[in-house]
């Protein structure tokens, strides 16, 4: 075992002391304790091949400087950057120049994508509108911009905006863009109608409940007889008759 570590030792310093050794060759002979490497020939020695050697070129200082200087923010190699998995992405709501409500908190937005969101990869949708981020990220696509967003709590009127919609990963990093929709936005109106107050039904014990009125049941004795049976009232005598005319010729006067 003493020998073996004898003649790798050997090796190994015939190996560093550079090429021209190597060039000359190198020969063993064998002594009293063990095989004796040497670069010059003798009597009874036998020439060793060694197997080339891994020259590794040292680094400069420039190379050194170049690994420590980082990359700036959100720059990717070409071999770090994720490959496209979408093949589009596009904004649906609202339209390319089309119009929204304004003078209202009620704001949606509608996208579509092909394939649908990766939800696994952890992407996410953003927007932004006029140049400003909408501090949420989604991933539906149909949501609401927030209320909190709008200067003063409502979507502003007789405007017109440029909305912009992208994927992200889960570092932030953008994936894939939509084309960006300009939109108006209009003045509303709402119309209020007054209707007069509900009638409730008036149920029994109530304040104002009025029981319906009670008919006693028909009987011969309550019912009116026809009129062939009703006595025709008595003629009246020529004297009445007379005197009746008399006082209406004096009203005539």
């Amino acid at each position: 075992m003493k020998t073996l570590f004898l003649a790798v030792s050997a090796l190994f310093l015939l190996a560093m002391s550079g090429t021209s050794v190597l060039a000359d060759g190198v020969y063993v002979t064998r002594g009293e304790n063990g095989p004796v490497f040497t670069d010059k020939p003798q009597p009874g020695a036998k020439e060793v091949t060694l197997k080339p050697l891994n020259v590794v070129q040292p680094t400069t200082d420039k190379q050194k400087a170049e690994k420590r200087v980082p990359e700036p923010n959100g720059a990717r190699s070409a071999k770090d950057q994720p490959a496209v998995a979408y093949r589009s992405l596009s904004i649906v709501s609202p339209e390319d120049n089309g119009s929204v409500a304004g003078n209202t908190t009620t704001f949606e937005v509608r996208l579509a994508s092909d394939p649908p969101l990766l939800l696994g990869e952890g992407h996410a949708f953003v927007v932004r509108i006029n140049g400003r981020f909408v501090e949420q990220r989604y991933t539906a696509t149909e949501f609401m911009i927030p209320p909190e967003f709008w200067a003063d709590g409502y979507v502003p009127a007789n405007e017109s905006m440029q909305i912009e919609a992208s994927i992200v990963d889960g570092a932030g990093q953008v994936v894939m863009r939509a084309a960006p929709a300009v939109f108006h936005t209009r003045e509303v109106f709402v119309q209020r109608r007054y209707y007069p107050a509900p009638v409730y039904p008036v149920y029994p014990g109530h304040p104002h409940y009025v029981p319906p009125r009670t008919h006693p049941p028909r009987t011969k004795e309550n019912v009116t007889p026809p009129a062939s049976t009703v006595p025709r009232p008595a003629a009246r005598s020529p004297a009445l008759k007379k005197s009746t005319e008399d006082t209406q010729a004096d009203s005539k006067k």
